[in-house]
């Protein structure tokens, strides 16, 4: 490292301890003179560092910043960003832990944390990985033979969220300007499904029957193993009848992007192994 270099590297790494509140000798780098002193402008830098990182949590997560309010989201916010300086270059990525750590921030308002893991995954959905959906018509095409060994491959995009209070309900109400209910606790635990549909991110509330099989199969399993394990403990016998409903569903709203398992010949398998290439 040349001279020039190594100088300029203990001048950022100067201002980076100043900014992080270590200790410092930034103030040994800056000139003096001029209408601020010293101190004043190393402030600004000081100020300009946090004020950036909470205007990225406001654009982050902005359904939790109106349901906290101004003061109670910039109070939550500042106290992040003293504990968590950016890991990446990209402050795309900045807040990736601001679910959890509300979690802990605000243990008696579950409903809290729920809506800024809504937020975050809303947005990861947003710019995540492209993948093309299989046809509308990719089921009617299926030779019966093949429904014994048929699989799935679902959206990069797709994460099932755990749910325990009316967060969605509260998301929507944030979503139209409106008054939030009060945060109600659900009598059954339920899961979020969030993807990318075209250009748009998607979410519906899902039931542990759907969420079981959607497990099922991103785990590998083929669509009649899933029938036989689950069709007793969640759909009362008629585990196909649910399976025909889902995949139809699923494949409707863009969640399915490849079909395995099924002919080399017919047209799925070769949009998938299309994709793939």
């Amino acid at each position: 490292m040349t001279a020039a270099a190594a100088s300029l590297r203990a001048v950022q790494v100067a201002l980076h301890d100043h900014l992080l509140d270590r200790a410092s000798d930034a103030a040994e780098h800056v000139r003096d003179g001029g209408r601020i002193t010293v101190s004043q402008r190393l402030a600004i830098y000081h100020h300009a560092y946090r004020a950036r990182l909470l205007e990225t949590l406001h654009d982050n997560f902005e359904r939790t910043w109106g349901y906290l309010g101004d003061a109670t989201f910039a109070a939550a916010a500042t106290d992040f960003i003293a504990v968590h300086a950016p890991a990446h270059r990209n402050l795309r990525w900045y807040g990736s832990q601001f679910a959890a750590w509300l979690a802990e921030r605000f243990p008696d308002d579950v409903d809290i944390a729920e809506l800024a893991m809504i937020d975050w995954e809303l947005r990861c959905a947003f710019d995540g990985p492209d993948a093309d959906p299989v046809p509308a018509d990719a089921l009617s095409l299926l030779p019966g033979t093949d429904w014994q060994r048929l699989g799935c491959r679902f959206a990069p995009t797709l994460r099932a969220l755990p749910l325990r209070f009316n967060t969605v309900a509260v998301w929507h109400a944030l979503d139209r300007g409106e008054s939030p209910p009060s945060a109600v606790r659900l009598e059954e635990p339920a899961w979020l499904m969030i993807w990318r549909k075209g250009w748009e991110p998607h979410f519906r509330t899902i039931g542990a029957g759907e969420h079981a099989v959607l497990t099922k199969l991103q785990s590998g399993s083929t669509v009649a193993a899933v029938v036989a394990e689950l069709t007793d403990t969640h759909f009362g016998g008629q585990g196909a009848a649910a399976m025909v409903t889902f995949l139809r569903a699923w494949i409707t709203e863009e969640l399915v992007v490849g079909l395995t398992g099924i002919q080399q010949g017919d047209p799925e398998v070769a949009h998938d192994r299309a994709h793939d290439e």
